[in-house]
């Protein structure tokens, strides 16, 4: 798959839009339980697409050209308009333009959900999906994870396919395998109405929604799979043998993210910090194939301060990577909103894996550093990996 801006609306592609059907917003399903919170959501209001939140697919692929001005906002819904339009890239020509967006967010474990309704028009290659990138090219350095929530051929509007595409992170690089699902069957037209598409990234799996109802779970095991974070796309690409414009366009009404646990890893841009001056890249990896930092220096500390998109209890684990000159007495302090605690944890013993530092209470809000984990490098060499809080009733 692949994927993106827009602005600027001539009188031609007005007319366009006015033809567009108005669709009314269906209630979006629900996360697959309570315990889940929204976290970040775009409804789509506004004259136009919001470039502080997205990125525009921008690639050449299959048949078409992906234009920023394709994707546009009318009655509060990210319309991506089809059209027949000649360009010229590295020498190919591409007959047709489509287009779409991809959030400047990236996404770890939780929940996507969007509301879509596919276009009339034959020939597409319509899709909700999940993977890091900003637009320019799908085969770029840094993915490792492509979550296909679905793809449609628009010519077979009842038949989504969905799973998974897993790469090896190198630009231009190799699958490592995709898994998928059975095709899901609709009983009408996927063109017909909005429908809400879910897809749950939680620990080792994915599992797949329609209409609020599970329909598969594929495995991404964690001990085999990096899980580095993703970004959302909302594409459509031309990708048929006739290939037709001039019907409705592709309509995307919502998208959301709910959270129900936290994860902090040392890869990411959010949560992470590290004092003293001891710190350095280290050769092993930990949870989820990441890449470990350390420090042999005493007093160095890691802390991993979320910020919670809800207030609530949670079981707080960290990653413990054993290794001989590892830490024999690292310092791990839990700071929750109304309880502090301190454990001593060898890390040249047992085996690797989650540590439970057992249950707190945290409050919502970017809290900076007044919630947090603290790892402090006491004797031996700290390896710093990943904390999760597990939402719990």
């Amino acid at each position: 798959m692949s994927s993106f801006p827009a602005r600027g609306i001539r009188f031609a592609l007005l007319s366009t839009l006015v033809l567009a059907p108005t669709l009314h917003q269906a209630a979006h399903a629900a996360p697959p339980s309570s315990l889940y919170g929204i976290a970040w959501e775009d409804t789509f209001t506004g004259a136009a697409v919001d470039e502080t939140r997205w990125y525009f697919r921008r690639d050449a692929k299959l048949k078409s050209f992906q234009k920023k001005e394709n994707a546009v906002i009318v009655n509060d819904q990210l319309n991506i308009l089809l059209k027949n339009e000649t360009n010229v890239v590295d020498g190919i020509t591409y007959n047709y333009t489509g287009g779409g967006v991809i959030s400047k967010q990236q996404f770890g474990y939780g929940y996507f959900e969007v509301q879509a309704r596919t276009t009339s028009n034959p020939g597409w290659h319509s899709a909700f999906w999940m993977m890091a990138g900003d637009g320019h090219d799908t085969y770029a350095a840094g993915r490792w994870l492509e979550i296909d929530q679905f793809e449609i051929e628009t010519g077979a509007p009842k038949v989504i396919q969905s799973g998974l595409n897993i790469w090896d992170g190198v630009e231009d690089g190799a699958s490592l395998g995709a898994p998928r699902c059975p095709n899901k069957i609709l009983t009408t037209s996927s063109a017909d109405d909005l429908h809400t598409y879910g897809a749950d990234w939680r620990e080792g799996a994915i599992d797949y929604y329609f209409d609020g109802v599970k329909y598969c779970t594929v495995a991404y095991p964690t001990n085999t799979y990096r899980q580095d974070p993703v970004n959302i796309w909302l594409t459509i690409i031309a990708n048929g043998a006739q290939v037709v414009t001039g019907g409705t366009p592709q309509i995307f009404d919502s998208v959301r993210f709910y959270k129900r646990d936290q994860y902090i890893m040392n890869d990411r841009p959010y949560g992470y910090s590290e004092s003293g001056g001891g710190w350095a890249d280290s050769t092993l990896t930990g949870f989820g194939k990441i890449p470990q930092r350390y420090s042999c220096t005493p007093g160095d500390t890691a802390t991993f301060a979320p910020g919670f998109n809800q207030s609530g209890n949670y079981q707080v684990y960290i990653y413990k990577v054993v290794h001989p000159n590892a830490d024999t007495q690292a310092e791990i302090t839990v700071h929750g909103a109304t309880s502090t605690s301190t454990t001593s944890v060898n890390f040249t013993t047992g085996s690797s894996g989650w540590i439970d530092l057992g249950q707190f209470y945290f409050n919502y809000g970017n809290s900076g550093t007044a919630q947090y984990v603290k790892n402090t490098v006491r004797s031996g060499c700290q390896r710093s990996g990943a904390v999760k809080f597990v939402r719990v009733p």
